[in-house]
């Protein structure tokens, strides 16, 4: 009984220690993910198609998914968030027909976008922090699904590709 009682205590203080991913990004001098994104794209190596937040040692690192369609290699990438190293990169062969995100990547590069850029467009007159961004395709709707974090609140968007404006009947919170 005492020992439930003396880890039920230490519960708070665990989850007091580690820190927020809000208090994190409200770091200062923290790299965008949209220029880390840039940097890797001017590099030519394929299309980024998603993007994530996460916590390693109490430090924000960017996960980055890209698609080289000539290739045919799928890239996992793992920057710094505060300096804009590569942590780590992997890639592996994919097949075509088993990556829904190949619609919305082939639909990007014959409109001359960036993954970047769409993220620009998509949040204009948006705040908050982007956490997480992935294209997809769905319903014959290529489009950007993106969650932006605000204040401890959460808002997801999507964003037509061929269309270039909000998909209003995918807007959730």
């Amino acid at each position: 009984m005492v020992r439930l009682l003396l880890a039920l205590c230490l519960v708070p203080f665990v989850s007091m220690a580690a820190p927020s991913m809000q208090s994190l990004l409200s770091q200062e001098g923290l790299l965008t993910p949209v220029s880390v994104m840039e940097k890797w794209e001017q590099q030519d190596l394929g299309t980024i198609c998603g993007f994530n937040l996460d916590i390693d040692n109490e430090q924000l690192v960017y996960l980055f998914s890209a698609i080289n369609t000539k290739a045919k290699l799928l890239y996992k990438l793992e920057y710094n968030a505060a300096d804009g190293q590569l942590l780590a990169e992997s890639s592996q062969p994919y097949d075509g027909d088993s990556i829904e995100q190949l619609h919305a990547v082939s639909l990007m590069l014959k409109k001359n976008l960036t993954f970047s850029s769409l993220i620009n467009l998509a949040t204009q007159n948006k705040s908050g922090h982007l956490i997480q961004a992935e294209l997809d395709h769905d319903l014959s709707i290529s489009y950007l699904e993106l969650k932006l974090l605000n204040q401890q609140q959460q808002k997801t968007i999507a964003f037509d590709i061929e269309n270039l404006r909000p998909l209003p009947l995918l807007k959730w919170d």
